[in-house]
């Protein structure tokens, strides 16, 4: 058990409190953990605003990673591409090969990519495309549609 709330916590918290700081703040400046410091606030029937801004914060964060993940989507389906039209072009069976091998890896990472997407509720037509462009190619996989 942590050390008794004395009276100069509850009036550092009071004062710390009335600058606007935030409750983490106001646990490193006070040396009490954050949960010392909500009891306290609770006791004293103070709240943190903060809400709105970590909401904002989260929001932003959110939309930045759907960017990215539809990024990172079109990447992997351009290389997936490039890695076909390199099949069809290879001068020997095994570079063949390996062009289809990379076609699928960037096609998995697609797919995955979409399905991450589509959990968020963030991903485009895209991750379909791409579905039916791997079921054509390899036949159904596990990220895959059956009917595209």
């Amino acid at each position: 058990m942590g050390e008794p709330i004395r009276e100069r916590d509850r009036d550092q918290v009071r004062r710390l409190h009335a600058e606007g700081k935030s409750r983490n703040e106001i646990a490193r400046t006070t040396g009490r953990s954050a949960a010392t410091v909500s009891k306290i606030a609770r006791e004293l029937g103070l709240a943190f605003s903060g809400g709105a801004r970590v909401a904002a914060a989260t929001e932003a964060r959110r939309a930045d990673a759907a960017t990215r993940r539809e990024l990172l989507a079109d990447e992997a389906l351009d290389g997936a591409l490039g890695q076909v039209t390199k099949t069809t072009a290879a001068e020997s069976a095994r570079d063949a090969r390996d062009h289809a091998t990379a076609a699928r890896a960037l096609t998995e990472v697609h797919a995955r990519v979409a399905e991450l997407a589509r959990q968020s509720g963030t991903g485009s037509s895209a991750g379909s495309m791409l579905d039916r462009l791997a079921d054509v190619l390899y036949g159904p996989t596990r990220g895959g549609t059956e009917g595209g």
